[in-house]
């Protein structure tokens, strides 16, 4: 009657059973259940299977209208994509990560790593092989129980300032700044004070006023290669920010995100290098020196912090993802990670000037830049008749995606200016780019 396979049937009558529609009599036979949750038989013709509601029935948190909605890329007929500063995957050590996690896969001590994990601190060879690579390449001297392991830094400054700030607390930020990490930390209930940022960096003596005012819980700094600007902090103001941190007790929470790529000289050393009291909390990350996909971040910080961040991040990851971690430790173990930024720093450094060579010679007359010293980016600032939004939108027509990031000064004016990132893409393409650039400018100022 049904024109399907009698184990079909059978196969029916015993979900439903197991979900409690019917119940089966010995010597009876088969029967609707008697407690059924609906009361009166409804037809399925009137009301055909739609989907799950668009809209639920219960209110949700009000204050989240600075969190911008996702929706997701859409890349069709994109051939080439400025982003903000991302590495090139494609020049990326994945053959030997590859076959470091194959290998590992393979092994009994593998299998294991596809449990739980015993240590919410992350994988224990990680943790001892950043001891040596950080003490290596930036002068921190940490042991395995300064340091966690996160799922990139976003992860990181989550966990971070859920222990750090009290709903209302202050956070100090540059007038541009990261504006993810500004986002985190409303999130999360902090307040947000904003400090000039000039070709020196945050303006430390600004910072020295607030404090003499009020009450400040941390001070968010990229002394590096501050983002969006990629102006680096010079040293004054460095060991300015440690002796204010220390007579405010104020903790500094420092993003190194691309320590790796400098190109004018040896990188200048972090702040937590020279931090003797305990003021620093460092945030570093493999996903621009390796690959975004890796997810994985750490923090080195005071023993008493990484206690405590732990016990926030248990709640929100449980653990990472732990064969990967040990994949990492291998690969800093083996050096293949040094040999991998080695390559990747001339390759930066020779599109850098590709990049700004173009900027130079195809946009001088509609932009303003300085070639940043280190990073995946340059700040360029447009002309204030040469709308960013409009070249942007317009040149989507063309197959080109620049950065939707909008930044804005202290007063709310959005700032006429795009961090350009050139580290993902080769001379060829970012030629291309700028070409296309170049012409929708020239095309909108013959419009007007």
């Amino acid at each position: 009657m049904l024109g399907v396979n009698r184990r079909t049937v059978i196969e029916a009558f015993e979900e439903l059973s197991a979900q409690g529609w019917i119940e089966i009599r010995p010597n009876s036979g088969t029967f609707v259940n008697t407690k059924l949750p609906i009361r009166e038989a409804q037809s399925l013709h009137d009301h055909p299977p739609s989907g799950l509601a668009k809209l639920s029935n219960f209110s949700l948190r009000d204050d989240l209208d600075f969190l911008e909605k996702y929706t997701p890329h859409n890349l069709k007929g994109i051939k080439y994509v400025i982003d903000t500063g991302y590495p090139d995957v494609r020049i990326g050590p994945m053959r030997e990560i590859t076959s470091t996690l194959n290998g590992l896969m393979k092994s009994k001590q593998g299998r294991k790593m596809m449990n739980y994990a015993a240590d919410f601190l992350g994988d224990a060879l990680l943790r001892k092989a950043l001891v040596n690579y950080l003490k290596e390449t930036r002068c921190i001297n940490a042991s395995p129980d300064n340091i966690m392991v996160t799922r990139g830094s976003l992860n990181a400054f989550f966990c971070m300032f859920q222990v750090l700030l009290n709903p209302g607390d202050a956070v100090i930020v540059g007038t541009v700044s990261f504006k993810v990490a500004n986002k985190i930390i409303r999130l999360v209930g902090g307040r947000l004070i904003t400090v000039p940022v000039d070709e020196e960096g945050l303006d430390v003596d600004e910072i020295e006023k607030i404090c003499a005012q009020q009450e400040v819980k941390a001070v968010f700094v990229m002394p590096h290669h501050h983002h969006p600007t990629t102006v680096t902090l010079n040293a004054e103001r460095r060991m300015k920010l440690l002796m204010l941190a220390q007579q405010y007790g104020f903790a500094i929470v420092e993003d190194d995100y691309d320590y790796d790529f400098h190109y004018a000289r040896n990188p200048i050393l972090p702040m937590a290098s020279a931090d003797q009291n305990g003021t620093v909390v460092y945030v570093g990350s493999f996903s621009k020196t390796v690959a975004p996909g890796l997810r994985t971040g750490f923090i080195v910080a005071p023993q008493n912090v990484i206690s405590e961040v732990s016990r926030v991040s248990r709640f929100i990851d449980c653990h990472g993802n732990t064969a990967l971690e040990r994949v990492i430790a291998m690969l800093l173990d083996e050096g293949i990670i040094r040999r991998h930024l080695k390559k990747a720093l001339g390759v930066y450094e020779s599109r850098r000037d590709h990049f700004c060579d173009l900027l130079l010679h195809e946009l001088n007359d509609y932009v303003h830049f300085t070639p940043p010293k280190g990073g995946l980016a340059v700040w360029v600032q447009f002309r204030e008749d040469i709308p960013v939004k409009e070249i942007r939108d317009a040149a989507l027509g063309s197959g080109l995606k620049i950065s939707d990031t909008v930044f804005q000064d202290s007063n709310g004016k959005t700032i006429n200016a795009i961090r350009m990132g050139f580290g993902s893409l080769n001379e060829e393409e970012m030629t291309e780019a700028v070409r296309i650039l170049k012409a929708e400018i020239q095309s909108y100022l013959g419009r007007k």
